[in-house]
C-alpha cells in the first residue's frame, strides 16, 4: 500500500501576525473548510492539522510532501478565497511523480506564495 502525499495545514496560524489572539485561529478555520471542502471528494492526498510551521510573518501556511517528492510550503493562504485552488494543487502534486507542479500548472492565487521547496529524502 502506497502513502498518499500529505497536505499539513498550520492550525496556529493567523492572518495577521500582530492578532495573534483570534479564537478559532485564522489557520484552523482553514483546516476546517479544507476538511469539509474534501470530504464527499476522492482526493488524493491526506489531510492533517499541523500545529507550527514556523512561518507566522506569511500570514496561514499549509506544506505538501510525499514519499520521494520535493516538498512545498506556501503562505498567505486565505481560507475564504483559495480553498478550491489549494485543493486543485493539492491534486495536482499528488498526482505528480517529483512533486514539482510547473509555475504555469498552480492555480493562479497561489503561484507566488512559495516560501520553500525541500527536496526529497530518497
Amino acid at each position: 500500500m502506497t502513502t498518499k502525499p500529505r497536505l499539513n495545514i498550520c492550525v496556529t496560524c493567523t492572518y495577521s501576525a500582530a492578532d495573534g489572539k483570534s479564537e478559532p485561529r485564522d489557520g484552523k478555520v482553514l483546516f476546517d473548510q479544507m476538511k469539509s471542502a474534501c470530504e464527499n471528494r476522492d482526493v488524493p492526498f491526506d489531510l492533517h492539522p499541523a500545529e507550527c510551521l514556523t512561518n507566522c510573518k506569511s500570514g496561514c501556511s499549509v506544506a505538501l510532501n510525499g514519499a520521494g517528492k520535493w516538498g512545498y510550503v506556501y503562505g498567505n493562504v486565505d481560507a475564504q478565497t483559495m480553498i478550491d485552488d489549494l485543493c486543485e494543487l493539492a491534486t495536482k502534486y499528488a498526482e505528480s511523480e517529483n512533486g514539482i507542479v510547473a509555475w504555469r500548472e498552480r492555480p493562479d492565487s497561489l503561484r507566488r506564495n512559495v516560501i520553500a521547496r525541500i527536496p526529497p529524502l530518497d
